[in-house]
């Protein structure tokens, strides 16, 4: 009798281990105070962020997304779109005209003449010129902040994104019932030329862009989806000579039923772009292989701003907000099979180390639980945080925020967003708390 339950508590622990043997979800879920749907998303610092939506909704935090209130866009038309060419002014734009401008971060809202289009896009330049698209040929450009407007048009398609890469050069997304477009403009949107045309073969493949993003003058990116024979998968397209070839980024995942609309960059080398189902996605190469990362919702998600390569927020339908503050995945896994005897942190190695070091920690039984085999069952386990800070205190990044089962640990860090210098790691469960130190030499 003692045989079998030995086994099944063995069984059980391994079927444990084995389903936590991925990367935890570190993209996380706040309260926003609202069901609007929420198109786009910006933040100026760590604590001051704004998010807009259907029926004009703006949201606004103060505290890094722990708290959200409504301010007034003195619209109900939807807002689609979200840019900020400084970081205290910036603009929002939606259907029917619809522009707002602040200079607060949010917190008040001037109304802009608009040139009589839906908008989908909003670009600027500097504080004063900029360029809106929505869903025809008509664009309209302003050199006054929105006071006044002047047409430029495409060739044809519906725009659907616009982007500045210097003072005369833009590029715009297009999609219609021929297929998708890229358009190049060197005189700020008088002339068009096209880059990149993807054809509808028949009744078949169809292609649509949805957002175009420079992460610098030379490298940007193009989001959309395709439909093979009723299979819609989402592609991220990549150009490295300031929009002249396109190319599918390479190993990019199928992201099946799931178009692609937002993109953004933490760092040169870190991005993530979201769409349909809850996809997120995520690149460590400067966008040319990404890959899927877990999510915790399902529902649309439309934008994303990045701080830097660990800390940013994604906004979605149903007034879903996802922050991160690890770059949305950590690299940890059960290494040992052993239920090990008590509580451990060990020092990071390698220590000193640029950028990358590793933090192993073991994790028991709580006194509560014992060795019993209904605590095992339920996937009983403690909460754990492993939390790292800089040498004056500061909370930096939260590495592990999960409950775990009992094991042993090892945590990634990077740390190429941070200068050398000292650093402090600290392990907190329900009844054990320590801390170490390490040490980034650049």
């Amino acid at each position: 009798m003692k045989t079998k339950i030995f086994t099944l508590i063995f069984m059980v622990f391994i079927a444990l281990l084995l389903n936590n043997a991925v990367s935890f979800s570190q993209w996380f879920q706040l309260a926003s105070g609202t069901t609007e749907s929420l198109m786009d998303v910006y933040f100026s610092d760590v604590n001051t962020g704004i998010a807009a939506g259907s029926n004009g909704k703006i949201i606004r935090t103060t505290n890094g997304g722990q708290n959200w209130i409504t301010v007034n866009s003195l619209t109900s038309s939807p807002l689609y779109s979200l840019d900020f060419p400084a970081p205290m002014t910036g603009y929002t734009a939606g259907l029917s005209g619809t522009v707002r401008r602040t200079f607060d971060c949010g917190n008040s809202w001037d109304p802009r003449t608009g040139c009589g289009i839906n908008i989908r896009s909003i670009a600027f330049l500097n504080v004063n010129t900029g360029i809106t698209a929505g869903g025809g040929t008509l664009m309209c450009f302003t050199t006054d902040g929105g006071q006044t407007w002047n047409p430029r048009t495409v060739p044809q398609y519906a725009v659907t994104g616009v982007t500045f890469i210097n003072s005369t050069t833009l590029l715009t997304s297009a999609t219609d019932m021929p297929g998708a477009v890229i358009f190049k403009s060197t005189n700020t949107g008088v002339n068009w030329s096209t880059v990149m045309i993807m054809n509808n073969s028949g009744m078949n493949v169809t292609y649509s862009l949805s957002y175009i993003y420079f992460k610098n003058p030379v490298t940007g990116f193009c989001t959309g989806s395709s439909n093979n024979y009723g299979a819609s998968s989402g592609n991220v397209y990549r150009t490295t000579n300031a929009g002249d070839n396109w190319s599918i980024a390479g190993s990019t995942p199928a992201a099946a039923g799931s178009g692609l609309n937002g993109i953004h960059f933490g760092s040169s080398d870190t991005g993530f772009v979201v769409g349909n189902n809850g996809v997120i996605m995520r690149s460590a190469n400067g966008g040319a292989n990404w890959y899927i990362q877990s999510s915790t919702v399902t529902t649309s998600l439309s934008g994303v701003y990045m701080l830097n390569a660990q800390t940013g927020y994604i906004c979605g339908s149903n007034g879903v907000i996802l922050k991160t503050t690890n770059g949305g995945v950590v690299g940890f896994a059960p290494i040992s099979n052993k239920v090990p005897g008590e509580f451990s942190l060990e020092q990071n190695y390698p220590n000193p180390f640029n950028p990358v070091t590793r933090i192993k920690f073991s994790i028991s039984f709580s006194p509560l639980e014992g060795t019993n085999i209904s605590a095992l069952g339920r996937g009983n386990g403690q909460h754990v945080m492993l939390i790292v800070y800089d040498a004056p205190g500061r909370e930096l990044e939260t590495l592990v925020n999960e409950k775990l089962s009992p094991g042993t640990y090892e945590v990634e860090w990077n740390a190429s967003d941070y200068p050398s210098g000292v650093y402090f790691y600290t392990l907190i469960s329900e009844n054990f708390k320590e801390t170490k130190k390490l040490v980034l030499l650049k």
